[in-house]
């Protein structure tokens, strides 16, 4: 009998992990690991950077407007309702990492690989709507905070495999020799759905018999139509808690201090480390894959634990606070930067700081989203989230000719996007959110 995830727990959370550590070694590899060989051997401007990093992102901007919907309208249903769509998507990112190999020299081919960057990218998006759909679907009530958490450590294990472990095959071999080390990763990982099934009866492939009647017989039985759509984004901002949510949601990235390398200060990391203060390009890149990766798990794990106790609302708001401040403090500290033993341990406690918002935002998105347009509702907010980041980006490179090329005083620009957040928190009043049955009927 075939393994299927509606029977087995193992199979479950080891399919929805691989997928997310999938969707993290492309996007480091390309976003980090190939951005700081560039900028260390002066082959890459921040402009430029913003160009590939702005082209992978596009996708994720739309997608979850445009490919969650798209799942939820159209299924296949005699091979699981999200498993073909995620076939479909790790088939995508595996064939365009292949297109990669086109490109011999990345430095001279900049615009041809931010193609390649963006249409990997709508693969990508659409793997992550389709996981967390499938995840949403296969994993009960009481799995679902321990598969969060697992989902995001495979995720960051990824990205440690890029930057710790492709930079040096990058460095030591070249560019196609670290494509050939991640292709056979994402095939590995695409063998995983391909043979464990979602539901028992349901076939493997469109030409295969099935083993008994599919669980999901119609496509249209729960599908959401395109007017059912359209009309929950309407109700999604029809409230003033909805409407101050999007706010938060849109400016929350555009600071930076995620982790995730994208927003006004985090874009220009490589040039301050690698560039303005010389560090070795691979010493940045076990900084950023072993020890900041590492604090932001744990940053995770720490604000979970606080949000679980305080509340998602008020641990966000008083972490956003403190993140605010740090960011000030290590803009007046400039004058130890040169001291890299300061910088290390003052962006591991930045870090820290940052990764317990980033663990609380969800689940206070959660608690101002309507529970009959939750699905909706929240793809807006995940979508307006990397509108924020997308914003930063592009602002961070004006921003630091503002400051004729001082970082610390694009840090302060930074803090002043991240007190807005504070202010924005500030407007959702406690008595607004859902209880947290509600909550958990949105997600």
């Amino acid at each position: 009998m075939a393994i299927n995830m509606q029977e087995s727990k193992a199979a479950r959370f080891t399919t929805v992990c691989a997928l997310y550590f999938a969707q993290g070694v492309p996007w480091f590899f390309i976003a980090t690991v190939l951005v700081t060989s560039l900028v260390d051997d002066g082959s890459m401007t921040d402009d430029q950077k913003l160009a590939l990093v702005s082209a992978g992102m596009l996708p994720w901007i739309v997608g979850k407007l445009v490919l969650g919907p798209m799942i939820d309208r159209y299924r296949f249903p005699a091979m699981g309702r999200r498993r073909p769509w995620v076939l479909v998507a790790q088939l995508g990112m595996l064939l365009t990492m292949g297109a990669f190999l086109l490109v011999d020299d990345p430095a001279a081919n900049l615009g041809t690989l931010s193609l390649f960057f963006l249409i990997h990218n709508v693969f990508a998006a659409l793997q992550d709507v389709s996981s967390d759909a499938l995840a949403v679907d296969i994993l009960s009530d009481d799995e679902l905070p321990l598969a969060n958490g697992l989902m995001f450590v495979a995720k960051g294990l990824g990205a440690m495999f890029a930057v710790l472990g492709l930079s040096r095959v990058l460095d030591d071999s070249g560019f196609h020799s670290a494509l050939m080390v991640q292709i056979p990763v994402l095939f590995v990982i695409m063998l995983i759905p391909l043979f464990v099934l979602e539901r028992p009866g349901d076939k493997r492939f469109p030409w295969s018999e099935s083993s008994g009647e599919a669980t999901a017989k119609t496509s249209g039985d729960d599908a959401m139509s395109f007017e059912e759509i359209f009309s929950g984004f309407k109700q999604a901002v029809s409230n003033k808690t909805a409407k101050t949510a999007l706010l938060l949601c849109t400016v929350m990235w555009i600071g930076g201090g995620m982790g995730t390398g994208m927003g006004v200060i985090d874009f220009q990391f490589e040039f301050l480390f690698v560039e303005e203060l010389d560090w070795d390009s691979q010493d940045y890149l076990d900084t950023k894959g072993a020890p900041i990766f590492l604090t932001t798990m744990l940053g995770f794990l720490v604000g979970g634990l606080l949000g679980s106790k305080f509340g998602s609302k008020r641990t966000l708001t008083y972490a956003v606070a403190i993140g605010t401040a740090l960011t000030v403090v290590w803009s007046l500290t400039e004058s130890n930067w040169t001291d890299d033993a300061f910088m290390m341990q003052v962006w591991l406690v930045w870090t820290l700081v940052w990764a317990i918002v980033g663990a609380n935002l969800l689940a206070f998105l959660m608690s101002v989203t309507t529970k009959d347009i939750g699905g909706t509702q929240f793809s807006i907010y995940m979508t307006l989230i990397n509108v924020g980041a997308f914003a930063g980006n592009a602002l961070s490179p004006q921003l630091l000719d503002v400051a004729n090329g001082n970082f610390a005083t694009l840090f302060l620009f930074g803090a002043a996007f991240q007190a807005l957040v504070f202010v924005v928190l500030l407007q959702i009043k406690d008595e607004e959110l859902v209880p947290s049955s509600q909550v958990h009927e949105a997600e």
